[in-house]
């Protein structure tokens, strides 16, 4: 399991590095960050169809990453990699 855990820690500093571009190409009066964009990004940096990347941004603007972790945690411990859904 330690594999996985490295490669979510190589995806949060990927991420943040492409939410850091975003943040800095479309500064906001209001500190908000553009998620069009970081799905835009996701899509064009990240290797992420339209509808996937839409769909994270969904996830994590819904659920956040108390949840989305306990959801990782599980599907690692119960190796769902794709899920139904398949993305």
């Amino acid at each position: 399991m330690p594999h996985a855990q490295s490669d979510v820690s190589l995806l949060v500093e990927e991420y943040a590095t492409l939410v850091g571009e975003v943040a800095e190409a479309t500064p906001s009066p209001d500190a908000t960050l553009d998620w069009e964009r970081v799905g835009s990004a996701l899509a064009s940096e990240a290797e992420w169809t339209r509808q996937g990347a839409d769909t994270l941004v969904i996830l994590t603007r819904q659920y956040g990453s108390f949840v989305l972790r306990n959801a990782l945690a599980l599907a690692l411990a119960t190796h769902v990699e794709d899920g139904s859904v398949g993305m």
